[in-house]
């Protein structure tokens, strides 16, 4: 872990703490508690059902989080963190490119990514979404779930939130979920489809996000002997 990756979290983390205390609504953290990750297929309700579960327990939110502190470690720019964030690009592509634009590659996110969630883990009280976390994480007592939802209720969900059409949407779908597949597949050399690679996988088409977060809370205090308490 190199210092500038453990300040940044560091930082975030005091930031959180502090804003949780002035808050007035959570106690401050003192335990550490193993962080819980979630995967999910692209509209399937994962983003929606881990901020959920970090209302409910007061557990530190990592998403679009991450990237910025990824950015700040590398120097880079958000944009172009996003623009690397669980795509798939060809190593050499990747390198050369690097070289000639001078910007961070597939290569240094990958990296940073894994020592940022390291960090992350051993302060521990957070939820992180996606980004292969799951296969990145060391404690055997951290949770790792993914959510799913059969593609044909993800279509009609996106699309009229987006205002798109129904083949526009599942094109947007598809492409994402192939990107994630791929990121995964090259970076980690695993399958995201496998149910062998989580802990729980939850189907939101037959749950609601209430339903899935008591049942993520209580295989959380099963698996770490933890008691975590819920706030209204």
């Amino acid at each position: 872990m190199t210092k500038k990756a453990l300040k940044i979290i560091e930082e975030q983390m005091k930031a959180w703490k502090h804003s949780n205390t002035i808050a007035g609504s959570r106690t401050p953290v003192k335990k550490v508690f193993p962080v819980i990750t979630v995967s999910r297929e692209f509209g399937a309700e994962g983003a929606a059902l881990a901020s959920k579960i970090g209302k409910l327990i007061g557990f530190k939110l990592w998403d679009k989080e991450l990237l910025q502190a990824i950015a700040n470690e590398l120097g880079g720019g958000i944009r172009t963190i996003e623009i690397l964030d669980e795509r798939r690009q060809k190593t050499v592509e990747d390198t050369v490119s690097g070289f000639l634009m001078n910007i961070p590659t597939n290569m240094n996110y990958l990296r940073s990514l894994i020592r940022v969630i390291h960090t992350i883990e051993e302060y521990g009280n957070s939820i992180i979404v996606g980004r292969g976390a799951n296969f990145i994480c060391k404690n055997p007592k951290s949770l790792h779930i993914k959510v799913i939802c059969p593609i044909n209720k993800r279509v009609l969900d996106y699309a009229k939130k987006m205002n798109l059409t129904q083949p526009e949407a599942r094109e947007i779908i598809e492409r994402k979920d192939r990107e994630r597949q791929d990121f995964i597949s090259q970076n980690f050399h695993k399958d995201i489809s496998s149910p062998l690679n989580y802990d729980l996988v939850l189907n939101s088409e037959r749950l609601t996000v209430d339903q899935m977060s008591a049942i993520v809370l209580e295989a959380y205090e099963k698996k770490t002997g933890m008691k975590v308490k819920a706030h209204a």
